[in-house]
């Protein structure tokens, strides 16, 4: 068992991240944006210009990475752009033999992360640059977010205004609300890519599909119907004003519970990781192609 070269580790992740950003899939990508830029973005500038009033460049990210129906589709998203993650073919043999299992490994988990800082980050910047020139920069919530209900009380089912519920405002400022949605939404999108990963190293890839598709599933379910199931998957850990009550500041469930629960959950992905890639007969690669 050869030890940690964190060069080779790199070098494995950059080459394989390259490759990813230029395959053709990444097509995708704009495709979401477009249906981010109808869904969430549109709405509340219709509110905007209906009030009269500049939102928070901010905001339309933050109500992306709250809205159930969006997290439903980012991580289904994500799990189509990094489906052949890890890149397991004949090459793997060269890529193992040449760092070790444990830094192919690391690698493969740099990789993920470059993957999902860089699919969270064009969706932040798809979100936030509309905004530029219509919006306002800052820690306040927008008069549109805050006080759109009281203007037009006959408009308390519009779209826009439940993309960014009182949950939000009443209990964070812009600026936390923003972060911890990032850092939330990150944590989700490892997971998955975890769940990739160990099923790929236990040679069972489409059983990874399954499982992975379920837990997306069932969260945005459990979600929906507001169970306190919905706290057992990571969805409802992800999003943030889930928990907060509207006026109160005790919370339904402590934030930090959730950040705990979601690194318990990437710790135990990453420690299945290691002990598989110590067993994986790379040998007979070309077996689970």
């Amino acid at each position: 068992m050869k030890g940690i070269h964190l060069k080779k580790s790199f070098a494995c992740a950059k080459v394989e991240y390259i490759k990813w950003v230029c395959d053709a899939r990444m097509i995708i990508i704009a495709v979401l944006l477009v249906f981010i830029h109808s869904f969430a973005i549109m709405p509340l500038r219709e509110n905007a210009e209906l009030m009269g009033e500049p939102l928070n460049i901010l905001e339309p990210f933050i109500a992306v990475a709250n809205s159930g129906a969006i997290l439903l589709i980012i991580p289904l998203v994500f799990m189509t752009l990094i489906s052949d993650f890890p890149k397991i073919d004949t090459n793997t043999v060269f890529y193992i033999s040449r760092t070790g299992r444990i830094s192919w490994l690391l690698g493969q988990v740099l990789k993920l992360i470059f993957m999902a800082v860089s699919f969270l980050s064009v969706i932040f910047l798809g979100a936030v640059l509309p905004m530029l020139g219509r919006g306002f920069w800052g820690g306040k919530w927008s008069r549109v977010a805050t006080d759109f209900v009281l203007e037009f009380p006959e408009k308390t089912s519009n779209f826009g205004v439940r993309l960014l519920p009182v949950n939000l405002y009443n209990q964070m400022s812009v600026f936390d609300a923003a972060v911890k949605s990032y850092l939330l939404v990150f944590a989700y999108l490892m997971i998955i890519g975890l769940l990739m990963l160990a099923f790929s190293l236990a040679r069972q890839k489409n059983a990874g599909f399954v499982v992975t598709g379920c837990v997306i599933s069932l969260g945005t379910a459990f979600c929906s119907v507001n169970t306190q199931l919905m706290w057992i998957m990571p969805m409802a850990n992800t999003i943030v004003w889930l928990h907060y009550t509207k006026y109160f500041k005790r919370p339904v469930v402590p934030i930090m519970f959730s950040v705990c629960y979601l690194l318990a959950v990437i710790a135990a992905l990453l420690l299945f990781c290691v002990f598989a890639v110590r067993r994986f007969d790379y040998d007979h690669v070309t077996e689970i192609l």
